[in-house]
């Protein structure tokens, strides 16, 4: 029910718009037939001047005064605001029609054609296409009164059902135009309605997130839309280039996008400002707002979970005691490099001497000072790249890059 009722309202909205619509079209043809009627008159009072048909010149001039008579009143009407716009366009279509209908019945008389009728008929469905309920009934009694007025005064049977048939298959021809084309928009307009409540729905909740949200046309990068988060987040960003590191990266994500639709968990470091960078969490959607292809972008802060994630991983890479390597962390660089297979180094194995009997006579917090004194001497010989590792109690390593075998012993 609730929903039947919808679509009443939307329909009723549909053809207040149309009316509307129609209003101005009958305001350009009103400027145009005021603006025809001066060569209307050259013909009706100087070419056909002496014209031995009087009944034909005197519907001719009356038909074209007519158009220019309902013109004028019609814009003596257009400013009123509170016009009723659908009876007027109703009418108007009637009289429209009517003309049509006395100017072909009127030809009829002298040049033996219906040629009048059949363009208002056309005319009519392409330009005013109305409810069709009332366009109905309007063709049906203005073609009968056509059809009427045509058996009146013409006398030959053969040629009044000629133009019977194709008079009749017009009018049927130009009602399926009107109805398809009423059909069209209606169906334009609801569709649009229906695009603008799912854009308000989909701004709603854009707004309500609590997360950044941008939304970034495709094909460029220029924000459609972006929430009071990302607003808050990214203060000195108006577009998203900032988001990839470099154009080959936007690039892979764009095809990853056009094939899988969605990116999940995409991690980066973001320069946020021009002293402030952040570790981001980020979402890609491929969506479809107001008939353009955008990428809805999802940003969460994981700063703090990175400097935490980094805590631990120095923690479980750190020897406690010397600071420097583990066992783990050292053993790990060494299989890295083997695996690598390019670059050269030399592995230094060193060990303590005489620990147990420093831990026997001094205590052992002595033999951590011994261990931590000549971790200390040997960092203090080493260059930035080279890599010292504790192997575990006594025993170290030293990993030397960039060295030969000579430099190595000096050292």
């Amino acid at each position: 029910m609730k929903s039947f009722t919808k679509n009443l309202l939307t329909t009723q909205e549909f053809n207040q718009v149309n009316e509307e619509e129609l209003f101005e079209r009958i305001k350009l043809i009103s400027y145009m037939l005021i603006f025809t009627y001066p060569c209307f008159f050259i013909v009706d009072f100087i070419f056909y001047k002496n014209l031995d048909k009087p009944i034909f010149k005197w519907v001719l001039e009356s038909v074209h005064l007519a158009g220019l008579v309902i013109s004028l009143i019609f814009l003596m009407i257009y400013p009123n605001k509170i016009a009723p716009k659908g009876l007027i366009v109703s009418g108007y279509v009637s009289l429209y029609l009517l003309i049509g209908a006395v100017s072909s019945i009127n030809s009829q008389l002298f040049t033996g054609n219906i040629y009048a009728y059949i363009i208002i008929l056309l005319g009519v469905a392409a330009i005013f296409p109305i409810r069709p309920r009332n366009l109905l009934f309007q063709y049906v009694t203005v073609h009968i009164l056509f059809l009427i007025g045509l058996y009146l005064i013409e006398p030959h049977h053969y040629s009044y059902l000629s133009i019977l048939i194709n008079s009749t298959g017009t009018a049927v021809i130009s009602f399926t135009i009107a109805l398809a084309f009423y059909s069209f928009r209606k169906n334009d307009y609801l569709n649009k309605q229906k695009l603008s409540r799912n854009e308000e729905s989909f701004r709603r909740l854009f707004n309500l997130n609590p997360n950044p949200l941008i939304l970034t046309k495709l094909d460029s990068d220029e924000i459609v839309l972006i929430n009071k988060q990302a607003v808050e987040y990214y203060p000195e960003h108006v577009d998203t280039s900032f988001f990839f590191s470099s154009p080959n990266e936007k690039q892979e994500i764009l095809n990853r996008l056009l094939k899988e639709k969605s990116i999940k968990n995409y991690v980066t470091e973001q320069q946020i400002t021009a002293n402030v960078w952040k570790w981001s969490l980020l979402n890609f959607e491929l969506v479809d707002y107001l008939e353009d292809t955008c990428i809805l972008i999802d940003s969460t802060d994981i700063t703090d979970m990175k400097k935490k994630e980094a805590e631990l991983l120095q923690h479980a890479s750190i020897d406690m005691l010397t600071g420097i390597r583990n066992r783990r962390s050292g053993i790990e660089l060494l299989r890295e490099l083997l695996k690598e297979d390019k670059q050269e180094f030399i592995i230094c194995y060193i060990d303590i001497n005489n620990l147990k009997i420093v831990n026997d006579r001094f205590g052992h917090s002595i033999g951590d000072d011994l261990i931590k004194t000549c971790c200390e001497t040997i960092s203090e010989n080493l260059d930035h790249q080279d890599v010292l590792f504790r192997l575990g109690g006594d025993e170290f390593i030293v990993i030397f890059f960039k060295k030969k075998i000579e430099n190595v012993e000096e050292v």
